[in-house]
């Protein structure tokens, strides 16, 4: 069996969406420690919000004056997480930008060149509805790139050197997950633990024999990850892996396992608009609800 032929997800630029909230800071860290690990650049982008949408026609009388205000704001913004990259790394290049127009466009605009993009995960920054006006959902299912959705562990005294955990299912965007989660856990010097998510697509690939119970199951499940997982052990020698099946609820079991990881990866079901109907629902719940940030691999 061959390893999933893709572009590793950390090259190149990085791109932070800033938007003013509370996860800016500990996003942009990220990123920051990422890009010195791989060499790259990092991209801080804000978006303007459509004035035309969110304000009254008697507001926008002063509409010249306003947009100049809210450039301001955001400036401030860009300008702030600058310095934390800076603060951290000097010498990481950083190019920020200010850019208007629908938010699921600029996702797919800014993700079509770029090789991974973090957007904030919480509900807490003040300005997210007035920039963005859509769901995170809908904007992680927009990029045409790995997403890395930034979720704080709600535990002060996590481990930050915990594995990076990944759910696989056999099919693509979930094999895609797992080579980009091998990519990462190298780049950390991380543990990476494979867990075995749902229905398998190719459901012939399990040896579950003539008489299925429970624990067969977990073993023949465990025994098709591992068959996926092995190939990639020459080209990621240094990475600690272990396998996992497990029997409760895969959205319940990986956010529970989210709260010692560094990273959860999953695989999206696809891409477009409609992306409550698209986006896996083990992806949509743990982006609501892991206690790490959560990768999302197209």
């Amino acid at each position: 069996m061959k390893t999933e032929d893709v572009p590793s997800a950390y090259e190149g630029s990085i791109v932070v969406c800033v938007d003013g909230s509370d996860d800016d800071r500990n996003a942009v860290e990220w990123a920051a420690r990422l890009a010195q690990h791989v060499h790259s650049s990092i991209r801080l982008v804000h978006a303007l919000p459509d004035v035309g949408r969110w304000f009254d026609p008697a507001v926008l009388i002063a509409g010249a004056q306003l947009e100049l205000e809210l450039r301001r704001v955001g400036r401030k913004f860009l300008d702030d997480a600058a310095l934390i990259v800076r603060d951290l790394d000097a010498e990481i290049e950083v190019e920020c930008s200010i850019t208007g127009g629908a938010a699921t466009d600029l996702i797919e605009s800014i993700s079509t060149n770029s090789r991974l993009l973090i957007l904030g995960g919480s509900r807490t920054g003040p300005l997210r509805d007035l920039i963005f006006g859509h769901s995170i959902i809908e904007l992680v299912n927009a990029a045409v790139c790995p997403v890395l959705v930034w979720r704080k562990s709600r535990d002060e005294s996590a481990d930050p050197t915990g594995p990076i955990v990944v759910g696989v299912d056999g099919s693509q965007p979930s094999r895609r997950a797992l080579a980009a989660a091998f990519d990462l856990a190298r780049t950390l010097g991380a543990d990476l633990v494979a867990v075995h998510v749902g229905a398998v697509e190719d459901a012939d690939e399990l040896d579950y024999g003539t008489s299925v119970d429970r624990q067969h199951q977990r073993d023949a499940e465990r025994k098709w990850l591992q068959g996926i997982a092995d190939p990639y052990k020459s080209e990621y020698p240094t990475v600690a892996v272990e396998v996992r099946s497990v029997g409760a609820s895969v959205a319940r079991e990986l956010g529970t396992m989210s709260a010692s990881a560094q990273v959860i990866a999953v695989g999206s079901r696809g891409r477009g608009r409609l992306s409550s109907a698209i986006l896996g629902s083990v992806s949509q719940s743990l982006i609501h609800r892991a206690q790490c940030p959560v990768l999302v691999v197209p």
